[in-house]
């Protein structure tokens, strides 16, 4: 699921966590300017509150009683923008003056200082705020309570954090879906180059990765991809003319040996021609071997003009299960095709008569007795597609792409059958030469080949 590869992907991960180290960051260095700020608010509310009950204290003692009174009663008549609440008490603690309860719901906090909440007697008498207060006693048991309303700021400072908050929440959701959409994008890219590349192993090696139009490190990366190809291409090269420089040179002189052996066949005792067959026998096997090897490398070096006759494949297809058949017969399987009408191509009579001989003999000798063989041939676009399927123990999923390297033979069927792991090669540089391709499937139970050929 892409949603998945998204999330899972580095570079959304690497965001994410971008993101919630700059949330968490930005968070801190606002809270800590906020706990400042509120700190230094406080400090000067507190160095107000003190300042004014100095000047009550020096109105005291200047004016006495009365003055003290008339200069609280002016500040609460004030305009609404007055900054303090006031309450003037005698000695036993009645009522003097003021703009507060004679016994509000005081908390003392030590040192004068006092807190309580209130409904707001001057402004909205429905509306309880907070205050913060010191109280003072003057000569004479006076005692003044200078109070601050609060509740202003208190709710200044709960819409900054409900803002930080969402701001916070903000930042992160807005950056969990840019980063989403920026790995998206990055996933694409990296799946882009991951099929090309995949296409270039699976079917065109000599391709290279595109670097015209690309930036960054996906530049870079096609650059070292490329030369990787260019010297596995090159190895690939060099493994492949020494196998054909062995096959070509030893051709030759061990057809020397095969005919010299088979003329001293004829002038020994019949007891000793027994042996000398044999040897024989494994001459021709390297023969097979090396012309097998030199038709490959003829195929895959395009060296051979492209083929131009005309080829019934049905007929050729008839041809192939009639020369198979008695040995089908023999190991008492199944051997049937479905090939109505003729189906004409442009080919290599021979060079397809020897894909599809080597698909059947390789289904015949890996198919147990009483198992089933069928050769198909239908219109598949504007070509033709053969399938060969068999009731054998087929190939592994794993072991598909490997089977039509040279000399790749599985496992379990070294030492059971004999061969020497060129046939399904040797089928698909034939394919390709005709411009067609080879694909395997599995049969369930037994192994599926088909062949696709313009």
């Amino acid at each position: 699921m892409r949603i998945l590869r998204v999330v899972n992907s580095l570079t959304f991960r690497f965001i994410l966590r971008y993101v919630i180290v700059l949330v968490a960051s930005v968070c801190a260095v606002l809270s800590l300017l906020y706990t400042y700020l509120s700190y230094s608010y406080f400090t000067g509310l507190i160095d107000s509150i003190g300042d004014e009950l100095d000047t009550l204290e020096l109105v005291y003692r200047g004016q006495s009683l009365p003055g003290l009174r008339q200069y609280v009663e002016d500040q609460v008549r004030a305009p609404a923008g007055a900054s303090f609440s006031y309450l003037l008490t005698d000695a036993g603690g009645t009522r003097l003056a003021g703009d507060l309860p004679a016994v509000p719901r005081y908390s003392d906090f030590g040192e004068g200082w006092w807190a309580f909440q209130m409904s707001l007697l001057r402004r909205d008498a429905s509306s309880d705020v907070d205050f913060i207060a010191r109280s003072r006693e003057f000569q004479g048991g006076v005692e003044a309570l200078v109070a601050y309303n609060f509740a202003a700021v208190s709710e200044s400072g709960s819409v900054v954090i409900g803002t930080l908050l969402w701001a916070m929440t903000a930042t992160l959701i807005l950056g969990i879906i840019g980063g989403y959409f920026t790995a998206s994008m990055a996933v694409q890219r990296l799946e882009e180059f991951s099929q090309r590349l995949s296409r270039i192993a699976r079917e065109n090696p000599g391709e290279r990765m595109p670097t015209k139009g690309e930036e960054g490190y996906l530049r870079d990366l096609s650059q070292v991809t490329n030369s990787m190809l260019d010297q596995m291409s090159q190895l690939m090269q060099a493994i492949k003319l020494v196998s054909d420089n062995i096959a070509h040179d030893l051709r030759t002189p061990l057809t020397r040996v095969r005919n010299n052996l088979n003329q001293l066949r004829d002038s020994l005792e019949p007891s000793r021609q027994e042996a000398v067959d044999r040897v024989i026998e494994d001459c021709d096997d390297l023969l097979a071997t090396f012309n097998a090897l030199l038709r490959i490398s003829t195929l895959e070096s395009g060296s051979r003009s492209a083929p131009e006759t005309e080829v019934d494949l049905a007929a050729l297809l008839a041809d192939v299960v009639e020369l198979y058949e008695p040995l089908a017969i023999d190991k008492e399987i199944s051997l049937g095709l479905q090939a109505a009408g003729p189906h004409i191509i442009r080919g290599d009579n021979d060079l397809l008569f020897q894909l599809f001989a080597n698909l059947v003999d390789n289904a015949i000798k890996y198919t147990p007795a009483g198992g089933d063989i069928a050769v198909e041939l239908e219109a598949s676009g504007s070509g033709r597609r053969v399938v060969v399927k068999d009731s054998g123990p087929g190939i592994p999923v794993a072991d598909r792409k490997n089977v039509f390297r040279r000399f790749y033979r599985l496992e379990a069927s070294r030492g059971k059958e004999p061969g020497h792991g060129l046939g399904l090669s040797l089928v698909q540089a034939i394919a390709h030469y005709h411009r067609g391709s080879v694909r395997l499937a599995g049969n369930r139970p037994g192994l599926r080949v088909e062949v696709e050929l313009p």
